[in-house]
């Protein structure tokens, strides 16, 4: 998870700078998850995309939040697959192998 931050917190300046866009990035998924719950409720439901960026952004900047989020998806295989689907990730076949139609 984030291989980038990780080289770059080698050292003291790139550390510090790793620090505060962590907390940046944890402090504005949790204001998009609380801005995105009265806006759940509207006619057009705005809360949801919201919500959703928020978690993404949250468990992009956190750890812990990542383990959670990761979890709670590999517990669902349905929703796992749906969500690996949308990052681009292609479906293998069960049995590990490629399609050779002679």
């Amino acid at each position: 998870m984030n291989k980038t931050l990780n080289n770059m917190s080698r050292n003291p300046i790139g550390g510090v700078l790793v620090t505060v866009l962590r907390m940046v990035g944890v402090a504005l998924g949790l204001a998009l998850m609380v801005l995105s719950l009265p806006l759940a409720i509207t006619p057009i439901p705005l809360g949801i995309p919201l919500f959703i960026v928020g978690v993404l952004l949250l468990a992009g900047s956190s750890p812990t939040a990542h383990r959670i989020v990761t979890g709670y998806l590999k517990r669902h295989p349905g929703l796992w697959h749906r969500v690996k689907r949308v990052f681009g990730e292609k479906d293998e076949p069960p049995d590990g192998d490629t399609d050779n139609r002679s």
